[in-house]
């Protein structure tokens, strides 16, 4: 099994049983966080009930619906993006203005036949970011279904773009090719746009080791036309901005962690927030964080740890995402025993408060978004033993 498979298999382990659905929504705080540093007083989260919804299988076109994405559009609709599998196939997107209908689900990337048909070629792990200009740029991992990793020219990242809010969509780009997953698209107040993701191809071909990640990013300063480094070849190395020393294997090579990343600009000029989630040589998976008050300025060597400027290992969870409201306080939502989790943070993404789920299914990588300056969605799949739903609701950002 290749070590994608064999992380997701151990996640699914971490994140407990699905065959119990929650029936109520609640809040609760399973781990204290060591960085339990309080946000601005006097604030919370709170869920408005009326405007919870959950997208059922057969509206999805999927009994396997996962990682969920949601985005506002510049006309104020928003996008929804979601894969038809556990680990990768296609990719669907739907719209929505009132975020109870939504318009019939449309492929966005869809699986072929590539080898002359001896594989498929399949997507997993899309993110999406609206731009400065109103663009929408869509990243999904790409890779043979059969053959994920033993071919780095099969496998990358693969992008796709639209200009009129979500209609109609231009021609796939290869944007980087190796083997990764789960990217993620963040824009800087100066207009670069930075595609992070979960680094494992230069270690793999270089060292032929599998289980060493870190995150990486490539960089566009024209909205997503061209990227730097633009990587094709051996070694497959993007600029590595982070990644944590686990063990050093029996033949001498050292591993490394951090994955799934999600980044935020916390401040003007550079200064940017990094979740993770970092796969310990234990086989737990924590929360870490990682900082930059430059933009990244030095990528990492191959075995070099850091940043220096970091929070490692602060709390069991995976799939961190992060969003920060206009007032300065950030959200870190994650996933700990099969349930979504949200913790406020203070404006440097930092120190954050106890822990509370507010969305009462149980599943695997969920998502937010800002809706309004004091409304932020979240979102994430339901797993069910009769077809996966997808939930869906507003948390108002309220001052007691």
């Amino acid at each position: 099994m290749p070590s994608f498979e064999r992380g997701i298999a151990r996640r699914h382990v971490l994140a407990g049983s699905v065959a119990a659905i929650g029936a109520s929504l609640v809040a609760g705080s399973p781990v204290p966080a060591r960085a339990a540093g309080a946000p601005r007083r006097g604030v919370a989260l709170e869920l408005d009930t009326t405007t919870y919804v959950e997208l059922d299988a057969d509206f999805l076109n999927t009994q396997t619906a996962h990682y969920a994405r949601i985005k506002r559009m510049r006309d104020g609709r928003f996008i929804l993006f979601y894969q038809t599998s556990q680990q990768a196939w296609s990719i669907y997107w739907t719209t929505s203005r009132d975020l109870k209908h939504w318009a019939a689900p449309q492929l966005l990337f869809a699986t072929r036949k590539i080898l002359d048909g001896a594989d498929d070629r399949c997507y997993s792990s899309a993110d999406a970011r609206v731009l400065d200009n109103g663009d929408i740029l869509a990243v999904s991992s790409f890779r043979a279904n059969k053959g994920f990793s033993t071919n780095m020219k099969l496998d990358g990242l693969m992008m796709r773009r639209s200009t009129d809010n979500g209609r109609t969509w231009g021609p796939e780009q290869v944007i980087y090719v190796g083997a990764n997953w789960e990217p993620f698209i963040h824009q800087t107040d100066t207009g670069e746009v930075q595609v992070y993701f979960t680094h494992s191809a230069p270690k793999r071909v270089v060292e032929n080791v599998t289980g060493s990640t870190g995150v990486a990013i490539i960089r566009s300063h024209d909205r997503g036309r061209t990227w730097t480094p633009n990587v094709t070849d051996y070694p497959y190395a993007a600029d590595r901005v982070a990644q944590q020393y686990t063990r050093t294997t029996d033949a001498g090579v050292k591993m490394f962690t951090d994955q799934m990343p999600s980044a935020l600009q916390t401040h003007p000029h550079g200064r940017i927030a990094l979740a993770m989630e970092s796969h310990l040589a234990n086989g737990d998976y924590m929360i870490s964080l990682a900082y930059t008050a430059r933009n990244w300025p030095d990528a990492l060597g191959m075995d070099e740890p850091g940043p220096a400027d970091r929070q490692s290992n602060l709390f069991l969870g995976a799939a961190p995402y992060l969003a920060r409201f206009p007032s300065g306080e950030t959200v870190l939502s994650y996933n700990q025993g099969s349930r979504q989790y949200l913790r406020l943070g203070d404006r440097d993404a930092r120190e954050f408060g106890d822990p509370q789920a507010f969305l009462p299914g149980k599943g695997f990588w969920g998502a937010t978004e800002l809706a309004g300056p004091r409304q932020l969605l979240t979102t994430m799949a339901n797993v069910r033993p009769d077809g996966n739903k997808i939930m869906i609701a507003v948390l108002d950002l309220i001052s007691h």
